[in-house]
């Protein structure tokens, strides 16, 4: 296996990097082993060189996965960003609008303890009302996600209310259309089984 040295010392180097990754990714640096060294970034960019450095295509998903999350959880982590009092956020009690646990009104994976499972696209989702008191990671601050494929780029930013696996097996298939037609089926689905009568769960954080 070939091997290239990556050198970044400044924002300019970080920079042209970054607009190199289409590149890097591809079949063309399937056998190159990258190599950092001298550089002034964050963790940020270790973590890029550990995923193209990951040479399987499904390992290398689920390493972007589960960064991207962890990067969001160690920044939000014991604090309540929604604002939950009596299990509304800020937006339900602003409207006084009588509903329950924010967004997460709509899944099925809500619980009294927060949500049961890791979803992506759900961590990067936040409202005017949280972002305008937390500086929470956008799509566009995890440049790890540019490693991913355009349909998982696409495909990450909308799917919602799923468990960790159900949205990995999403990015592991090959077509946009047929998972799409998974996300669409699943969201459907979802709809119905909480429209079933059930007593009101309790929210993420009862403050």
């Amino acid at each position: 296996m070939r091997k290239k040295l990556i050198t970044i010392q400044t924002k300019e180097d970080y920079q042209t990097f970054l607009k190199k990754l289409n590149l890097y990714k591809s079949v063309f640096y399937r056998n190159t082993l990258f190599l950092l060294e001298n550089h002034t970034q964050e963790k940020e960019l270790e973590e890029i060189i550990e995923a193209l450095n990951i040479k399987q295509r499904k390992k290398r998903i689920t390493y972007i996965y589960d960064t991207s999350c962890h990067k969001i959880d160690r920044i939000t982590s014991g604090k309540n960003i929604c604002g939950f009092e009596k299990n509304q956020c800020y937006v339900q009690r602003k409207l006084k609008n009588g509903k329950y646990n924010g967004c997460c009104r709509g899944c099925l994976y809500q619980s009294k303890k927060g949500c049961t499972t890791k979803n992506l696209t759900c961590k990067l989702f936040n409202c005017s009302e949280v972002t305008k008191r937390y500086q929470i990671p956008t799509y566009q601050d995890l440049k790890i996600l540019k490693l991913l494929s355009l349909k998982n780029q696409i495909l990450i930013k909308d799917d919602y209310f799923a468990t960790r696996e159900q949205v990995l097996k999403d990015l592991y298939s090959y077509s946009l259309i047929y998972a799409t037609m998974k996300i669409t089926f699943r969201l459907i689905k979802n709809t119905i089984l909480l429209k079933r009568p059930k007593k009101r769960s309790s929210s993420h954080f009862e403050e």
